[in-house]
């Protein structure tokens, strides 16, 4: 996986929650992309080789909490 494909795949969900943000509430639809996510994580998971699923959550958990703490400090700086 190319690192721009990766941003643009995770710009695309992006663009798609600013453009509901027109008729759903931004807690409403935070809550709804973290369910989706999960969801499809879950997916992913079980498609996957017999991996411990205790193992697979804190790995993404662990991911995710490193990923909203980059969002909040690059958009703190205005990036």
């Amino acid at each position: 996986m190319l690192e721009a494909d990766f941003f643009e795949v995770s710009d695309e969900f992006v663009n798609l929650a600013n453009e509901m943000l027109e008729e759903w509430a931004q807690p409403m639809l935070s809550a709804a992309i973290m369910h989706a996510a999960a969801r499809f994580n879950a997916f992913n998971y079980l498609s996957q080789e017999d991996e411990d699923p205790a193992k697979a959550v804190g790995f993404l958990t662990d991911q995710y909490r490193q990923m909203l703490e980059e969002a909040i400090r690059e958009m703190k700086r205005g990036g």
